[in-house]
Order: structure tokens, then C-alpha cells, then sequence
């Protein structure tokens, strides 16, 4: 299960889910983590790694797309705890949406890869699918 990022100049985020980091936890704050495979292709860079994120990460990100989708204004942020990818997106009144995202690996401490890329408001239906369908088979967990 994946979504993806897509620009308008061939730049690709994909988040691929793997699974549950810790299957058997009902716990809030063990129950929620996910292993999940990024990859960032923008020309000139391919940047590929597994990182630990959050379903209360993405079902925050996912609400505020759907807001976002709704109005067709606003900013979003996806924002891990972890600190392995920080996405900001703001979209303008033309429908055009400015991607601005941060990959750190090992999280914290390593490789910084900062970037920009444009797309348009028709992709983010598709996104909106496909982080539905992640959160019908890993929802979120508990209450913190």
C-alpha cells in the first residue's frame, strides 16, 4: 500500500506502508508506528530508504488534504516524529500546489536531502484514495 507525491516535472515521493512496527501493541503510542519505504526521485537525485512513521502522522495529513481539496486553499504539513521526512504543501488561488520537502536518514543526524517541485490540484484526489485505503487497513490506534 502506497501513495505518491507527483510534480509536474517528473519529481516522485512514494511512502510505501510495510506493516505495523509493533503488530501485537494496542497501545497508543507503541500500536501507531509503521514501517514504510520512501523513495524521492527528482532529477539529478533518487533517494531510497525504510523509515518509521506514524498513522496518526498521516491521518493528520490526510484531514487537512480533504480540507484543502474542499476549499482549495490553505497549507498542509506532514510532520515525523522521527524527523525522516517533513512535507510542507500550500496551494494558490490558480489550483497550482508548491511541494517543499525535507528527508533526513539516519533520522536526526544524517543525509539531509532538501526540495521544491510543483503539481496541480488534480493529483490530490488520488492522494486522498490512497491514504484512505492505508488508514482502512492500518488505522489509527487508541487515544493518545
Amino acid at each position: 500500500m502506497k501513495f505518491k507525491l507527483l510534480g509536474e516535472e517528473n519529481e516522485k515521493v512514494e511512502i510505501e506502508v510495510i506493516g505495523r512496527t509493533h503488530p501485537e501493541s494496542t497501545d497508543y503510542w507503541d500500536g501507531n508506528w509503521i514501517d514504510a519505504k520512501l523513495k524521492v526521485e527528482i532529477p539529478g537525485y533518487l533517494v531510497e530508504f525504510v523509515a518509521n512513521l506514524r498513522t496518526d502522522e498521516l491521518r493528520g495529513f490526510l484531514d487537512e488534504l480533504k480540507i484543502m481539496y474542499k476549499t482549495l486553499k490553505g497549507k498542509v504539513e506532514l510532520d515525523n516524529m522521527d524527523e525522516y521526512i517533513h512535507f510542507e504543501c500550500e496551494i494558490n488561488n490558480l489550483g497550482h500546489i508548491r511541494w517543499i520537502g525535507k528527508t533526513c536518514y539516519p533520522p536526526g543526524y544524517g543525509a539531509e536531502l532538501t526540495f521544491e517541485f510543483q503539481s496541480n490540484q488534480s493529483y490530490l484526489e488520488q492522494i486522498i484514495r490512497e491514504l484512505d485505503a492505508i488508514l482502512a487497513v492500518f488505522p489509527v490506534i487508541g487515544n493518545p
